[in-house]
């Protein structure tokens, strides 16, 4: 690929390499089109790795015996770490050399993601092998599968979780400088007229991660977490653990391959620099002090665009994070989807959509040029139609109020007379079965009352059981026929996912023509650090304790309340839609004000006028437009 490269004004600040290694072919890295790519396969990389998260942290709460609201915590840590250094560190980077830090931001992710397979390294598969599935007492009733109680699984929970969890702290750390500095150094260097479509292209990149993320999970969890043995189960088994750790090990070297490939950019690409010597536009080489940054914040708080602006994405944010962090969990328990099958479908309807909607979004306003009030009008629309989606959910899912057992003042018992005189005891691992003609679900063998030795190899039934003494029971959970449901599930969340998708290229640049250039970097660390505070934190914490409020049976851990096994699907779609619907709305109502106030902000190039001379309406900052989703 060749790049006409005329010497800048200051060789120093404009020419790419590594260290001493400059000029010559690596003034290939000078091009805007070439950072689009590089900057969207890092994005790339980082959706992937986020999604892979979400697709495998059901099987890391099965494998470690983790209730979901410590994985809740564990998924926030990711944001604990971007607060921690959000607006420091774009204060910083904003004065230096904005692809460096990215690059070293970057190269953080792979460390990080050679943690997180850690726990697996340590602890290896667990005491998940065949000879656990058919193991029985001394009782009247077939126990089936009894848990362990050495006690070591206490450890290795704990343990585990703190792995996890400053791993994703880091993993924080290493991407709130891309989705500051990153995106801040494209709009320092691209003509305004460009940047929409540009940002439909990194966009349409970007969400290619989360279909990668999700496949490679689905392809992870099909495969048994150790995968030399064989454990007697199928992976549609609710016991089978698949392989979560897999996956961090391309993710991480992707990473270290993409460092290389953002380093060597300029600390300015050449054409933008003398297009700004030959405008007579000085560049910022204010000193980092104190009294700049205070000044900076104050403006930047006073602008009423950005203000509301950030107040919509953080309840948006807040009231989508239940489904970005436990879509998968959500199809197990609403349509009986496997864990891999969930999340390969979940990746599917992400990358079909969610990329035909940022590319829409792109060309619409790249080749129509609306005015950024129309801009703003249709977030409002788009947030409205979210809000409908997710109240039609709370009416989508398949029946699942068929376990055998009733309510008690503490919880819902598996104990029934026909059952008692078996003494189940609580430490039964989840073992599912089904009366054949699919109206009663039982926890396990000796829950239904099944003799000793009632299980028919041939036949592969259990006979003569007390809760049903003339229904044969077969292993695994009642099949649902709720196949129109969950196609109709799925087509929403399609709808949804396009509509949704674009609204962010125009959110975006509205935010970027809202504030001044020199204020830029730090702008979007101040949205970035308020979407952390209120929403990336505390959002999974939230929905993962929701989950929990609607276990209907809990595992136990060395006489401890462990994972759930099983939900109550009612309770989990009102818990989940209403609550999101209710964010959403509030969203909405905050979207009004930004289309009140964005009137007469300039967000294109006018003929024969430099992008850089557009003035600002007040001082505004663009939160990055991956994580705002209105």
């Amino acid at each position: 690929m060749s790049v006409n490269y005329s010497p800048p004004a200051n060789e120093g600040d404009t020419e790419c390499g590594f260290f001493c290694w400059k000029g010559g072919s690596w003034q290939i890295f000078t091009s805007t089109k070439v950072y689009v790519l590089v900057y969207g396969l890092i994005g790339l990389v980082h959706f992937a790795l986020g999604s892979y998260e979400v697709a495998i942290i059901t099987t890391i709460e099965k494998r470690f015996k983790i209730p979901s609201r410590t994985t809740g915590l564990i998924m926030s840590s990711w944001d604990i770490g971007s607060l921690i250094c959000l607006v420091l560190l774009t204060y910083l980077g904003s004065k230096g050399h904005k692809p460096r830090w990215v690059a070293v931001g970057t190269f953080v992710i792979a460390i990080s993601s050679a943690i997180m397979s850690l726990p697996h390294l340590i602890y290896g598969p667990g005491t998940f092998d065949n000879s656990t599935y058919d193991t029985t007492l001394n009782s009247k009733c077939e126990l089936g599968a009894v848990s362990d109680e050495v006690c070591t699984e206490g450890e290795e929970s704990r343990l585990s979780s703190i792995i996890l969890f400053i791993a994703n702290t880091l993993l924080g750390i290493g991407t709130c400088v891309y989705y500051t500095l990153g995106i801040a150094y494209l709009d320092d260097n691209a003509r305004k007229n460009k940047m929409p479509l540009l940002l439909a292209g990194i966009m349409a990149i970007r969400m290619i991660g989360p279909t990668l993320g999700f496949m490679l999970g689905s392809y992870a969890l099909s495969i048994y977490i150790d995968p030399t043995i064989n454990p007697g189960i199928t992976s549609d088994d609710p016991r089978w653990v698949g392989a979560w750790w897999i996956g961090f090990v391309p993710i991480g070297i992707s990473s270290i391959f993409l460092t290389l490939f953002i380093w060597p950019f300029p600390r300015h690409l050449p054409r933008a620099y003398n297009r700004k010597i030959e405008a007579g536009i000085k560049f910022d080489d204010t000193q980092t002090s104190f009294k700049d940054f205070k000044l900076m914040m104050k403006r930047l708080v006073k602008n009423k665009v950005l203000m509301y602006n950030t107040v919509s994405a953080t309840l948006y944010m807040f009231g989508m994070m239940g489904y970005w962090t436990f879509m998968p969990k959500y199809l197990e328990t609403q349509f009986q989807q496997s864990a891999s099958q969930a999340s390969f479908i979940t990746g599917a309807v992400g990358l079909i959509c969610t990329a035909l909607g940022v590319l829409t979004s792109g060309l619409v306003i790249t080749h129509f040029k609306p005015s950024p009030q129309s801009l703003a009008l249709w977030n409002v629309i788009v947030e409205a139609i979210d809000v409908i989606g997710h109240l039609s959910y709370a009416y989508l899912g398949c029946p699942t109020e068929n376990l055998q057992g009733h309510w008690e003042s503490e919880g819902w018992s598996l104990t029934e007379s026909c059952n008692s005189f078996c003494s189940c005891p609580p430490n039964i691992k989840y073992n599912p079965l089904c009366a054949q003609d699919g109206s009663v679900l039982f926890y396990s063998p000796c829950h239904a009352g099944c003799p000793t030795g009632s299980f028919n190899t041939t036949l592969k039934v259990y006979q003569n059981c007390s809760c049903l003494p003339d229904i044969p029971i077969v292993p695994g959970p009642c099949p649902l026929q709720c196949a129109t449901k969950f196609n109709i599930f799925i087509a929403i969340l399609c709808i949804m996912s396009y509509f949704s998708a674009t609204g962010r290229a125009g959110n975006t640049i509205i935010q970027f023509r809202s504030v001044s250039e020199d204020d830029k970097a730090v702008s979007i660390g101040l949205t970035e650090a308020f979407l952390s505070t209120f929403a990336f934190i505390p959002a999974p914490i939230f929905y993962g304790a929701l989950l929990d409020y609607g276990c209907l049976v809990w595992g136990t851990l060395c006489g401890e309340q462990g994972n759930c096994w099983l939900y109550d699907g009612r309770s989990v779609r009102y818990y989940m839609n209403f609550t999101a619907s209710l964010f959403i709305f509030l969203a909405t109502l905050a979207d009004v004000g930004v289309w009140k106030y964005s009137y007469g902000l300039e967000i294109y190039e006018k003929e024969g006028k430099e992008p850089q001379e557009l003035q600002p309406l007040d001082s505004k900052p663009p939160p990055e437009p991956i994580e705002i989703e209105n």
